[in-house]
């Protein structure tokens, strides 16, 4: 018996050369095996693929693996996410997702097909973003103002456009309506582009995206942006104001963060995050010219963030009374 401490101790230590050999070996399996999938729930050129693609042109480089970005549409976002959620957590598989579906979506949808906590791994914030309030020809406004009285009248018949019910532009366009007691009607489409496309068309009067959806649209004076919900007005937008500069009290900052399935070894995670953090900072300035701000961050402010957030939106639903989507 006096050797049994000496024996648990020399356990214990295989037990660990033993899970840090497996998690090697992961790693070389992840650095040396087939392309690092970037998985993106929203069709190619908007905002979310903008963001993926121009991670993994320098995620290549520091990783010294091809990385690439593959696009599952639907369900605003869901579909993909949930897919994300049955990969192997082998180092080859990553989601860029926005705030709504770890945040909001568990609150707003009853069959999510995940679980924003449990079934990922956090790698960490990649961007952040303002959510833009744009109008088309239809309404002729120049501003906020102007576009709250024409939409003030019922026989204008005024909507919004959101990538779905349920949706974080979905909520914000309820909410700004309520604020400013306008008859606006929720149009859900299945992403930012398609209501763009209805909003220079003039099928709608209203669009609430993701800036960097709009905003080439808005320099070519297609769209205009009235608004953003940001907390400080954007310089690149020449004086647009935010919705709190109006009288709007209403401030909701977006961001992007990296994912992968949950049991990603702990080595894994750590390297996958290294990374990431060693090569957003050099991504601002092209980031900086669709609207996006890098604001890269650890994998764990990442979890206390989508904590502090889930909790807004669990308060922010059930005050609206809102009933969950299927």
């Amino acid at each position: 018996m006096p050797h049994a401490p000496h024996l648990r101790r020399r356990h214990v230590l295989s037990l660990g050369a033993a899970a840090s050999l497996t998690a090697f070996s992961a790693l070389v399996r992840a650095e040396s095996g087939p392309p690092l999938k970037i998985m993106v729930g929203f069709a190619p050129g908007g905002s979310a693929d903008q963001t993926a693609r121009l991670l993994a042109s320098t995620l290549q480089t520091e990783l010294k693996r091809p990385v690439i970005v593959e696009n599952r549409t639907g369900a605003s976002g869901r579909i993909m996410v949930a897919g994300v959620k049955d990969a192997k957590p082998d180092g080859n598989t990553l989601m860029l997702v926005p705030h709504g579906p770890m945040t909001l979506f568990a609150h707003s949808y009853r069959k999510l097909g995940y679980d924003p906590v449990r079934d990922f791994t956090p790698i960490g914030r990649i961007c952040n973003f303002d959510y833009a309030f744009s109008t088309g020809p239809a309404t002729g406004a120049k501003s906020l103002n102007e576009f709250l009285l024409w939409a003030r009248n019922p026989a204008n018949k005024p909507s919004f456009g959101s990538p779905g019910t349920g949706t974080i532009p979905h909520f914000l366009g309820q909410a700004v309506a309520a604020k400013a007691q306008l008859p606006l009607v929720n149009v859900p489409y299945r992403g930012a582009a398609p209501s763009v496309v209805d909003l220079i068309g003039g099928a709608i009067s209203l669009v609430v995206t993701p800036l960097a959806d709009v905003i080439e649209h808005h320099k070519a004076d297609k769209v205009r942006v009235l608004a953003t919900a940001g907390s400080q007005p954007m310089d690149m937008l020449g004086g647009v104001p935010t919705l709190k500069d109006r009288g709007i009290d209403l401030v909701l900052d977006g961001w992007y963060g990296l994912y992968a399935p949950a049991a990603l070894p702990a080595e894994l995670q750590q390297y996958i995050s290294d990374a990431v953090q060693a090569v957003v900072p050099s991504m601002a300035n092209a980031l900086a010219r669709t609207g996006l701000v890098a604001a890269v961050s650890t994998p764990s402010a990442l979890t206390q963030m989508q904590q502090t957030e889930s909790a807004f939106w669990a308060q922010w639903v059930k005050a609206t009374g809102f009933k969950p989507e299927d």
